[in-house]
């Protein structure tokens, strides 16, 4: 296990509420970067789960139920980052793929280099919540859920 110095915060929202939430625990299990050179970056990331945090605790606790993470049965949610390509303003766009709840979802990831040393990141991706199976239709809420990250790359 690699040292964290980040976060990961999602945002959801209906009619009646705007979620803004986050992932308390997570850590990198394994980088792979040549020169810090981010094009080579590749890397695997794993989540807790069980460390899912909102602003409201009853919305908290039924993010860890059975129609959404599932926490008693799923713990943890595991990401693998690749395929990091360089756009001409400097910008990077990177491969991902989610493996959570015994599902996959390949996903971009648009980010932008904020520090070199470290290596500090702050970008966005959109999970699927309904390929998860994280709520329900009648929530009001769209497909996807915005993602974002600020890090730094051990």
């Amino acid at each position: 296990m690699l040292g964290t110095n980040g976060t990961i915060k999602f945002d959801a929202a209906n009619d009646r509420y705007s979620a803004n939430g986050e992932f308390k625990t997570w850590y990198f299990t394994r980088v792979s970067i040549e020169n810090n050179d981010l094009t080579t970056l590749n890397a695997d990331l794993e989540v807790d789960l069980k460390s899912v945090w909102e602003k409201s605790d009853k919305l908290t606790d039924h993010l860890k139920a059975p129609d959404f993470f599932n926490i008693a049965k799923y713990t943890t949610a595991k990401i693998n980052i690749s395929d990091v390509k360089k756009s001409s303003n400097g910008d990077y766009t990177a491969s991902m793929i989610l493996d959570m709840k015994g599902l996959s979802q390949k996903i971009t990831s648009d980010f932008k280099v904020t520090s070199t040393d470290p290596i500090h990141v702050v970008g966005t991706a959109q999970v699927s919540r309904k390929l998860f199976g994280l709520g329900s239709d009648e929530m009001g809420v769209g497909e996807f859920v915005t993602v974002t990250f600020d890090t730094d790359i051990p």
